[in-house]
């Protein structure tokens, strides 16, 4: 059995004497843990990025020192961002980390409501509703996307962009554009054609973010976000798989 707060003896408030002399009940600090823990578990961030933080990202050039400065100033500056950030670069260069980071960032100092969504997660949750005796409509699957204060979109871009998955991220985007409520993206494509590598590229990897979200998306990104750019080789490849031992 979990021993009571020895500073608050398990009621959740301390008493506070304040300078004329008077007391004030105050939130004790026990309290403010649990709903830190309880924030973080309702946004749903997976269990792989359980080490990342703003404190713990590591940037090994200059673009990702920009990015993590940005990031930083974004955390400083929400609730009155005017935008939000779409995090592109190659796989493995840090976007996942840094947008798990910022997430963490608001809920632990600004106690904001966070949701953390793969994208081919949310439309295979969505593809699910239509099956006979589904748990869950539609409506219900979408509630918490569209409503979360802060919503991190990961892998945008990612899978079979189909008409319909494009109309899904459209609508969602839109009814957060519409209630100006903040998305956290990030991408392996680049945005535009200007933005892939020069010489020759696979065709696979000559695709753009503009190819695979069409041009009514990728113009409503871009007004809803402030584009970050991350250069750099694979991390997992490089740094990570190399840690391996058997």
């Amino acid at each position: 059995m979990t021993q009571p707060c020895a500073a608050c003896g398990g009621t959740g408030f301390g008493i506070r004497v304040r300078a004329d002399g008077t007391s004030e009940a105050v939130v004790c600090e026990c309290r403010r843990a649990a709903e830190v823990r309880s924030r973080l578990a309702r946004a749903r961030i997976p269990r792989r990025y359980d080490h990342c933080t703003l404190e713990a990202f590591e940037p090994q050039n200059p673009t990702l020192e920009a990015a993590l400065q940005v990031a930083r100033a974004w955390v400083e500056r929400w609730p009155l961002v005017e935008h939000g950030l779409l995090l592109v670069g190659p796989p493995g260069t840090g976007k996942t980390h840094l947008a798990v980071g910022i997430a963490r960032a608001l809920i632990e100092s600004k106690g904001a409501r966070v949701l953390f969504c793969e994208q081919r997660e949310v439309l295979k949750s969505l593809q699910g509703t239509y099956d006979a005796g589904s748990a869950q409509t539609e409506a219900e699957v979408l509630a918490p996307i569209v409503e979360a204060e802060v919503l991190v979109l990961d892998d945008l871009g990612a899978g079979r962009m189909t008409g319909w998955a494009r109309d899904v991220l459209h609508d969602v985007i839109v009814a957060r554009y519409n209630e100006l409520r903040p998305v956290l993206l990030t991408s392996n494509y680049p945005p535009e054609a200007e933005d892939l590598p020069r010489g020759p590229v696979d065709p696979v990897e000559a695709l753009t973010l503009r190819d695979r979200l069409g041009d009514a998306l990728m113009s409503r990104i871009y007004e809803m976000c402030r584009t970050v750019g991350f250069a750099g080789e694979d991390y997992r490849r490089g740094v990570l798989h190399a840690r391996h031992r058997f």
